[in-house]
């Protein structure tokens, strides 16, 4: 749709106006926290229920996990980049950035690696990946657990699932660990290095789960961290 500017906000003769126009800056150049002050003030949970008290039918979960393509992040200014967390924070329940920590953020993300923590959720962005935000209380924080079927093997973590035809039970789940290698078609690589191509963040690397053919690992599950992601690799080499 559309957006215009309507006459009225910029009259003073309205309250809302003068809190915004007068007030607010006066707390921001004070580092105020004002978003926490209003909901110091202001039960949250009560924004999805009716009046009669019945939870709306219409209320959703938060997510718990954002990615934001390189390619978008690069493509903006500075207010539009810091616009664009604090709406995805905002689809989180959370509280915008302050000022300095987002300017820090960003003047790191022109390095190697940028990294911001704070009570709720992290952010992270490689040189040449993705954006990404992290709520503490995601999923993908929990280890990955595995269970047989029948003949078969099935891994879940972070809200999915992987299978496996595993009749004689040669396969395993397995995590990451430093100077872990893994066989792919031209020979043995770092697993710490496809992490770090695939923009893994690096704190939650020893989270993804990894597949495991008699206690060596075989293939990455990249696909239960994101549905879009390939295992790597594609194909399962084994030693005969």
């Amino acid at each position: 749709m559309r957006i215009f500017e309507d006459e009225s906000n910029s009259d003073p003769i309205y309250k809302r106006n003068r809190i915004r126009m007068e007030l607010l800056p006066i707390l921001e150049r004070e580092k105020w926290n004002f978003h926490k002050t209003y909901w110091n003030f202001h039960d949250r949970t009560q924004l999805n229920i009716q009046f009669d008290g019945i939870m709306s039918p219409n209320q959703t979960i938060s997510p718990k996990m954002f990615r934001i393509p390189h390619e978008t992040w690069m493509s903006l200014n500075l207010s539009a980049k810091k616009e664009l967390i604090d709406f995805h924070l905002k689809l989180m329940g959370m509280y915008p950035l302050y000022k300095s920590g987002f300017e820090n953020f960003h003047l790191q993300s022109e390095g190697e690696r940028a990294f911001l923590e704070n009570k709720n959720c992290y952010l992270y962005k490689s040189k040449f990946g993705d954006l990404f935000i992290i709520d503490k209380k995601s999923s993908a924080f929990k280890k990955a657990i595995s269970y047989r079927e029948g003949n078969q093997l099935t891994i879940e973590w972070n809200q999915n699932q992987f299978r496996i035809k595993d009749p004689e039970e040669r396969y395993s789940l397995g995590s990451w660990h430093h100077g872990q290698k893994i066989q792919i078609r031209s020979g043995n690589k770092e697993i710490s290095e496809c992490m770090r191509e695939n923009g893994i963040p690096f704190f939650l690397r020893t989270f993804i789960p990894i597949l495991y053919f008699e206690n060596e690992p075989i293939q990455i599950l990249f696909s239960l961290f994101s549905k879009n992601e390939k295992n790597y690799p594609k194909r399962i080499y084994l030693e005969r």
